[in-house]
């Protein structure tokens, strides 16, 4: 499905225009200041940037663009970050064209609502609340917790890394039993919560900077805190009725080496497979190929990336193949450093004496081998 024509900039001529002042606002960026009053009524207070009294700081000290908080566009022009008003919590708000991914809204209020809220096994990202701009009702706002990159900050253990992809699996499985396909898998759509791993909220911009642009972030590690991470991004999943036929018209996601978005015979395929292959091709090409302190999992990758769907595992069989995997791992191998493979010699060096001396102490305080963060509250249902 394509996206709307592209129309010319109504806001060329607005004396913060990009155009008109350095570091200004892209088009994009007008949806959120044009709103930016009405959010606030409903409880989302923007960054200064997207306020409509905003002035560019910049051009009243020697500093440039890129070094002001205001000075941050956002990563996304669909993704917007506020504070939330009832807690202070900062969130994540994203803009949802109804038209162009119509089924994106039921299926995370789906799994945000009882009783798949409180089930241990989901590790889809929740929904926070739903927003009705009032001037477009082909557009809804869903409002998420703010979450980060999970590959931004380094894993300091394998035991880490595998709790990462665990609970991946288990959130993808838990899709799956439910007859829901995600369609996009990939290392964008897996996020992680950024605390207690970092001392503060980190700006969405910059991950080592705090929030409000003045202070650098502190990492501790996943060991110390462990982390939950989230799928996110419905956007082409696909829903199923028991007993329907588990195929679909392909829906080209992000990773573009699926054999299947290759094959003209394969227009229909089983998108539940076609999530397997994006799983084991994402596990192998941001970390597998990047340490070889993995190397245990490239039978079960190899697998999961069949060029043949029919051969691939399910999510069930591949998921239970990993846990044996996981199950007989040695704790020395959990706590053994996750080696980079583009770290140099004198680092590395430094690396494996900090790691010799944090893993004794993490052994004397009984903290384990693999970090599984506590459950989390129950779920307030939508």
């Amino acid at each position: 499905m394509g996206r709307p024509p592209r129309k010319e900039d109504p806001h060329k001529d607005h004396p913060l225009h990009w155009t008109t002042v350095e570091g200004g606002l892209f088009e994009h960026e007008f949806f959120w200041r044009d709103h930016q009053r009405w959010l606030a009524d409903a409880g989302y207070i923007l960054r200064p940037r997207f306020r409509e009294e905003w002035q560019p700081s910049w051009l009243k000290s020697k500093k440039l663009f890129f070094q002001c908080e205001d000075g941050q566009t956002t990563v996304r022009s669909s993704i917007m970050d506020a504070i939330r008003v009832s807690d202070g919590r900062i969130v994540t708000i994203k803009k949802v064209y109804r038209r162009l991914t119509p089924f994106e809204e039921s299926t995370i209020r789906r799994f945000s609502g009882e009783p798949l809220a409180s089930d241990p096994h989901n590790y889809l990202v929740p929904l926070y609340d739903t927003i009705q701009p009032p001037d477009d009702d082909g557009i809804v706002l869903l409002v998420m917790p703010h979450l980060i990159r999970i590959h931004k900050h380094k894993y300091a253990t394998v035991g880490e890394v595998v709790e990462c992809f665990r609970q991946v699996f288990e959130g993808l499985q838990f899709m799956h039993r439910n007859l829901v396909a995600h369609c996009d898998i990939q290392l964008a759509n897996i996020l992680m919560d950024p605390v207690p791993l970092l001392s503060e909220i980190p700006h969405p911009n910059h991950p080592k900077r705090s929030y409000d642009f003045k202070r650098k972030i502190k990492q501790s590690t996943r060991t110390e805190n462990p982390t939950r991470y989230y799928i996110i991004d419905f956007g082409l999943s696909r829903t199923f009725s028991p007993g329907e036929e588990l195929i679909a018209p392909v829906s080209y996601g992000g990773d573009r080496s699926v054999p299947e978005y290759k094959d003209p015979s394969r227009a229909e395929s089983n998108p539940f497979a076609i999530d397997v292959y994006c799983l084991g091709n994402m596990m192998r090409e941001w970390f597998v190929d990047n340490s070889r302190s993995l190397d245990f999992l490239r039978p079960l990758i190899e697998e999961m990336t069949r060029t043949i769907p029919e051969e691939r595992p399910t999510i069930d069989e591949a998921f239970k193949r990993f846990e044996e995997l996981r199950l007989s791992l040695s704790n020395s191998t959990l706590r053994s450093r996750f080696v980079y493979r583009n770290e140099f010699l004198v680092g590395k060096m430094y690396r494996a004496c900090r790691h010799v001396i944090r893993t004794v102490k993490y052994i004397h305080r009984g903290l384990p081998a693999l970090p599984t963060p506590a459950p989390i509250p129950a779920r307030k249902s939508l």
